[in-house]
């Protein structure tokens, strides 16, 4: 403690650090100063789109990059990139019950918003491949009958196959599209000139960890994934790589994560008279990543593919024969080459993904049945006995892409220096929902003495004679004594539907010296057949170097950012049609169809949603310090929600009223970010650290919460009183993604000499803020609710990593690693109401990791 103590008082550390200065007319890397300066996991590079030896690492504040040496110290816990970008000031999280400490057994990544943007317009890339899931990122129910989840992250990409990640958060460059938050632009590991290996084997139990619970709530007897009070997290993990003599480095891996959780197969402490007591559900990522890199000549050639898929096992509580598993993730894969002849560079993407979003039953279960409870049937509580689930639904996001971008090295004009670039990218995407086969869920039992139809044949489908227990009130309703059968009966038939879209997407960057100004004029135009629209997004940055040496940098921009569009928004019109219901009031009557679902969503052509973003920071070395600050603003506009309108349709294929995906939303972001880091690293008894720190204050307002919100004049127009101000209700804060004020320190520190790595994230949070209606009052004889605001309390964690590595001969080394979050083991609270709070995050747990290198 008290080597941190005295690092913390030394200086803090984050954000994008710099170079040495050098003259104005460097054009040789032989002219830059040593890079020692920089911290080693924030390495000194140049943009693609600039060649201007001893530019600043981001010279208009664009964002963040982490490498290798850094994405390996830090806490992975699960392995996403969410844990990474903590740090970034820029990025908030998710506050809902996901993350919460009563579901510390799930393993998928989580959501981020990036400067108030939706956590499902960010653009997430692996090697140049996108590997974002646009078949439908708002669901996330496993239980629905039509709905698949569709996480926002096609793939769990681990952090182990990561050698560089880098957020582009505002001032992004025009060679990105498709977003409307930021980019999150992953490259992966890139192979030594010598053979090595790495194997490691990782856990996390419930048995170590603790469980932060509401005052007096016991999930001991859960029986829903809600709650998950057992848990075992393995991960296993095994990478080789090297480089033949011919130059061409290659990189594998193979990583698989697993989660069992075991549960209560019936709520409320039921037992079960003839099913399991205790089901388990699983979930499970299998990773294999294999990269290729050669250059030579002025050539570079690199290859990646990773696959990647999750299966999720769940099953329905309270339900005999109720398993079934979701299916996500798939390959992504890229083929690159860089070509550079003279003055001149030219880049080439060849990308590819295919990602699911899938649902398996068992075999000869694709059924839903709601028995009332009987000797036959008896496995149930209560006077239910439901058994089956919700049938197989394929989804596939598929993705071809090819992309070009010329460059050119630092050309002189007059006194102006100018780094041009340009190109152009194309994609085929493909989206389809596929419902395999005829799923069927039978409802609303009657009582009957006889189980034989019309035409002479016995249904043992639908219908028991074995004599249910108890009686229902109601007309035709069961009756103690008496046989059952169904009187209703949802047929969700088998169909197939796609969306093909066609993307493409040009655009041009100058980035302009002039003496001490620096600017970035870009322009990006974009266009898709799914909406015929073409956008045209004007960037530009700008930056000042005050007094000619570098060590203050004054930066601006203005920049337009359009998002992507989601296939849900088309494949939900057809797949409506697949529903159709029958009845009967006898089992000796046939079924008669009692109606033919319509579709309740109908598809039309949209704007593309977009972010207007004003930014103004500055970047100061002073004292050894490398101190930034930013403030970014963002509108966003045309953004993307639902509204019920008539359907006037005289078909009969649209239901009466219908919704419609419209460009009714609209928000504003304000994000305020403070980071300091040191220029170089902090050194004492001969032990290296290395720190960042970063403040952020953040307010963001929306008059909707995703796309499937519903949208009405009176609900979203209205006026309010809030805090003593008559508003409308969309200039509300955002509930979600919104802590106002963030504080974040990470530490690294290694003693080499004793083989120790010891690293530290420490994050205090403002509480959120809820909302209550306390009163109404008339307001220019209109009645306006009064609403209140509230902040829940602080929250605070420190998580906090011990590696010891013990030296082998021949350069091998074993090592032990333990991590543990939230090391006070405080009670922090996601969400609740006034004087509650429905869940908390996840209190004092540990993972361990046994591992070699060689």
């Amino acid at each position: 403690m008290k080597l941190l103590t005295l690092a913390i008082l030394s200086a803090l550390s984050a954000g994008a650090h710099a170079t040495d200065p050098v003259p104005s007319d460097a054009s040789t890397p032989s002219s830059a100063t040593s890079s020692a300066s920089t911290p080693e996991y924030l390495e000194p590079t140049t943009l693609d789109t600039l060649k201007v030896v001893g530019q600043r690492l981001f010279p208009y504040q664009e964002g963040m990059v982490l490498n290798e040496r850094y994405i390996e110290d830090q806490v992975k816990g699960n392995g996403d990139i969410g844990t990474l970008l903590r740090i970034n000031p820029n990025v908030q999280f998710d506050d809902s019950a996901f993350a919460s400490s009563n579901r510390m057994g799930e393993i998928r990544p989580a959501n981020i918003s990036i400067n108030g943007g939706q956590y499902y317009q960010n653009l997430l890339q692996l090697d140049g491949t996108s590997f974002n899931n646009d078949i439908d990122p708002q669901a996330t129910n496993p239980h629905d009958l039509a709905d698949v989840p569709s996480a926002t992250q096609g793939i769990a990409l681990d952090t182990e196959l990561i050698g560089r990640l880098t957020v582009y958060d505002s001032n992004v460059p025009a060679a990105f599209g498709g977003f409307s938050g930021g980019v999150v632009d992953a490259e992966s590991r890139k192979a030594r000139d010598t053979l090595g290996g790495k194997v490691s084997f990782r856990m996390s139990r419930s048995a170590w960890n603790e469980m932060i619970l509401p005052e007096g709530d016991d999930i001991s007897l859960s029986a829903t994934y809600s709650n998950q009070p057992v848990y075992d997290k393995y991960r296993l993990s095994a990478m080789l790589e090297g480089r033949t003599n011919a130059g061409v480095g290659w990189i594998a891996n193979l990583i698989r994560t697993r989660s069992d959780i075991p549960l209560r197969g019936y709520s409320a402490g039921n037992v079960s008279g003839n099913d399991e007591l205790i089901k388990e559900q699983r979930r499970e990522n299998t990773s294999a990543s294999v990269r290729l890199d050669w250059a030579g000549d002025g050539i570079t050639l690199s290859g990646s593919l990773t696959h990647a898929p999750t299966d999720e096992r769940y099953f329905t509580q309270n339900a005999k024969n109720s398993y079934f598993d979701l299916e996500q993730g798939g390959p992504v894969g890229s083929l690159r080459m860089g070509l550079d002849v003279g003055a001149w560079g030219l880049d080439q993407v060849l990308s590819y993904s295919d990602l699911d979003s899938s649902r398996r039953v068992p075999e000869g279960v694709d059924y839903w049945k709601a028995w009332a409870r009987s000797p036959a049937h008896d496995w149930g509580v209560n006077n239910s006995s439901f058994e089956g689930n919700w049938g197989n639904i394929d989804q596939r996001n598929r993705s071809v892409g090819y992309a070009l971008t010329a460059r050119r090295d630092a050309l002189a004009w007059g006194s102006s220096r100018h780094a041009l670039q340009f190109g152009l990218q194309y994609r085929d995407r493909l989206g389809t929902y596929h419902r395999l086969n005829d799923h069927a869920s039978f409802l609303s039992p009657g009582r009957t003495i006889s189980c034989t139809d019309a035409n002479g044949v016995v249904d043992t489908e639908a219908c028991s004679l074995s004599p249910v227990y108890t009686s229902v009130s109601g007309t035709g309703a069961v009756v103690a004594g008496q046989g059952q059968f169904f009187r209703t009966r949802n047929i969700y038939s088998a169909g197939y539907f796609e969306v093909e879209l066609k993307e493409w997407g040009v655009f041009a960057e100058d980035d302009i010296r002039l003496g001490r100004w620096s600017f970035r004029p870009g322009i990006r135009v974009d266009g898709d057949d799914m909406m015929d629209k073409t956008t045209v997004a004007p960037r530009f940055a700008m930056s000042w170097d005050v007094s000619g040496n570098q060590d203050t940098l004054l930066t601006a921009g203005a920049n337009r950012y359009y998002g992507r569009s989601f296939f849900t928004y088309k494949l939900r019109e057809g797949r409506d049609n697949l529903q159709t219901t029958y009845t009967r009031t006898a089992p000796s009557l046939l079924w008669i169809r009692n109606r033919q679902y319509t579709a309740n969503n109908r598809f039309e052509t949209l704007d593309i949603p977009y972010s207007d973003e004003l930014n103004l920071g500055v970047n100061q070395r002073w004292a050894g310090l490398d101190i930034n600050f930013k403030h970014v603003r963002r509108d966003g506009r045309d953004e993307v929600l639902r509204r019920r309108v008539p359907s006037n349709d005289g078909s009969g294929y649209y239901s009466a009223n219908v919704y419609e995906y419209v460009n009714a939303g609209r928000s504003r972001s304000d994000t305020s970010t403070l980071s300091l880091g040191l220029q170089r690293p902090f050194e004492w008894h001969g032990s290296e650290t290395h720190l960042q720190f970063a403040f952020d204050h953040t307010d963001v307002r929306r008059n909707y919460v995703d796309y499937e919100s519903s949208y009405t004049d009176s609900a979203y127009n209205r006026l309010v009183r809030y805090e003593g101000s008559v508003i409308h209700a969309y200039e509300l804060p955002q509930a979600s993604y919104n802590r106002p004020w963030t504080a974040r320190l990470s530490t690294q520190t290694r003693l080499p000499a004793w083989g120790l790595m010891w690293s530290n994230f420490l994050r205090y949070r403002a509480g959120f803020t809820g909302f209550t209606v306390t009163g109404a009052e008339d307001y220019q004889g209109e009645a306006i609710d009064v609403i209140e605001s509230y902040d829940a309390p602080h929250t605070f964690t420190w998580d906090t990593t011990l590696e010891y590595s013990l030296a082998l001969p021949r350069q091998q080394e074993a090592y032990v690693r333990v991590e543990a979050m939230n090391v006070f083991n405080r009670r922090n609270p996601l969400g609740g109401s006034i004087g509650t709070t429905s869940y908390y995050e996840p209190g004092r747990s540990y993972w361990l990791e046994l591992g070699y290198r060689f």
